[in-house]
């Protein structure tokens, strides 16, 4: 779930009111983390997962639409770049590599298991 939390962010959520103006859409936190609970769903649990992310440092990300459309606008323009995955979250099976990183580790290990023969024969 940490990866669902970290790349997602909220408008500012809270009262019904809010709520309906934004179509339930502020609470991606919460959709990210279930996505096939109910929007009053999503209402009743984005204080608890605001606390719980709180208690163990992990971001949450609650900012108003304006903020939040600025801050698009600055990463389409090229002022701003978006934000990073922190890599002390990031576990090594979940690690995307790329297709040249991966032809490039294996060229590593080729070179790393030729057998000293074949050494000779290439510097003759």
């Amino acid at each position: 779930y940490l990866r669902q939390v970290v790349s997602s962010a909220n408008f500012r959520t809270g009262g019904d009111l809010n709520d309906f103006m934004h179509g339930w859409l502020n609470y991606q936190v919460e959709h990210h983390l279930w996505p096939q609970l109910s929007a009053l769903s999503y209402q009743r649990s984005q204080p608890e997962v605001a606390a719980i992310c709180a208690k163990y440092g992990v971001p949450y990300v609650q900012e108003s639409v304006w903020i939040r459309l600025k801050k698009t606008v600055d990463i389409m323009v090229g002022k701003e770049s978006m934000r990073v995955f922190p890599q002390e979250f990031e576990a090594d099976k979940d690690r995307m590599v790329w297709n040249d990183q991966k032809e490039m580790e294996n060229a590593a290990k080729c070179i790393d298991n030729t057998p000293p023969e074949a050494e000779k024969l290439v510097s003759a």
